[in-house]
């Protein structure tokens, strides 16, 4: 099969869609290597992926960096679909929600959420614009379409009518092998792992969240239901908030300010993907008080880690989760108790975080990119296969 995948989205800092796009795209060299990948990149791609010799994977660079939008969206829709017959790929993948708006060749599409639908408050008016109108034209003109959790099925069926539910695949993103518990004896020596603390400017004991910094994450009550846990208790642990910072989050430093908590919550920007399984594994507690989810992965990634995680009670966290996770119910009348009580309860409790951590570990073991792919890949052949 000679596939052609639309990765205008590999530019810049990788995090979230863009990296599980990366990851899959290796996920498919590993279990298909007699398929050949076309993949149409922005001109500042640097990867991963990387060639690495591998004849199956070809990148085509495009003209413009992938900061454009416009442009980019101008050359998804008049340039993509003819470079794919050029290519002669046999089947087109918009991983990233879009795809050209009229298609002639088999195609498929990942909708990650259709959180502009369900909660536009929760997107720039840009992306609530562009994703309300691009997600429906694309879902018509695919073949197949895939979500990462049934939760996202759900929603998507719920915000686009004329989706049929037989047309859906939900494919759950993986987690990489260098996720792992690297406090475990022989994971790796004590003086690397201070080294990546010390690089990390990271204290001793911390509670983490790692994600973009954006309003649908929560991140005022989870600082405000922390700072609580922490003069109520007297814990030792500062708050660390991992992540490159999104829109209309200017209010959190003034919170913190108001709390004078400036010493207690640290932020360190984005975290490149190989210092993650440190930031992890150091951390006593992992929170994710999302509001609303497509899937979740700092939580896979977590548990990967060994860390005992918290997660708010969004039906994509709870699906990716399990019981590997203390589920908060979220109370609009009382917001920042349930969490203050559970951030409490765990760091008081090392059995329950060791139960939890034991629990994550397994659960994360059901996910690995290799299955992703095996899985997008019956869904290409699935595509095919239709008229």
């Amino acid at each position: 099969m000679r596939i052609g995948i639309d990765g205008l989205h590999l530019f810049g800092n990788y995090a979230g869609i863009a990296g599980s796009l990366a990851k899959l795209v290796e996920g498919l060299r590993k279990t298909h290597p007699a398929d050949e990948i076309i993949l149409y990149v922005p001109r500042d791609f640097k990867g991963p992926p990387t060639l690495n010799g591998d004849g199956g994977l070809q990148i085509r660079r495009t003209f413009f960096p992938g900061r454009w939008r416009g442009i980019r969206t101008l050359w998804r829709n008049f340039r993509l679909q003819s470079c794919a017959y050029s290519d002669a790929c046999d089947l087109l993948h918009g991983p990233t929600y879009a795809l050209p708006a009229v298609m002639t060749k088999p195609a498929v599409v990942t909708i990650h959420d259709v959180i502009a639908f369900s909660h536009p408050l929760f997107c720039t008016p840009g992306s609530a614009r562009i994703q309300t109108q691009v997600i429906p034209r694309s879902v018509a003109v695919a073949r197949r379409i895939i979500v990462p959790s049934l939760s996202s099925k759900e929603e998507l069926l719920r915000a686009i009518k004329s989706a049929k539910p037989e047309r859906i695949d939900v494919i759950p993103w993986g987690v990489g092998e260098e996720f792992k518990p690297l406090r475990q004896p022989g994971a790796m020596d004590s003086t690397t792992l201070a080294e990546a603390r010390a690089a990390l400017k990271l204290p001793e004991h911390y509670v983490l969240y790692v994600g973009n910094i954006e309003p649908k994450k929560n991140l005022p009550v989870l600082i405000q239901a922390f700072f609580a846990a922490k003069m109520n208790k007297k814990l030792p642990h500062r708050l660390v908030i991992a992540g490159q910072k999104g829109w209309k989050m200017d209010g959190l430093e003034r919170l913190i300010r108001e709390l004078k908590a400036q010493e207690f919550v640290f932020f360190t920007g984005y975290v490149p993907q190989r210092a993650l399984p440190a930031l992890y594994s150091l951390a006593d507690l992992f929170v994710m008080p999302s509001l609303v989810e497509g899937f979740g992965m700092p939580v896979l990634e977590a548990m990967a880690c060994g860390c005992p995680v918290i997660i708010s009670s969004d039906p994509a966290l709870q699906e990716v989760a399990g019981s590997a996770a203390k589920k908060v119910p979220y109370d609009p009348l009382k917001p920042l108790q349930p969490l203050r009580e559970a951030i409490e309860e765990l760091l008081e409790s090392p059995s329950q975080r060791e139960d939890l951590a034991k629990r994550g570990l397994e659960r994360a073991k059901l996910f690995t990119w290799e299955k992703t792919a095996a899985l997008t890949r019956d869904s290409y052949a699935k595509a095919l296969a239709e008229s």
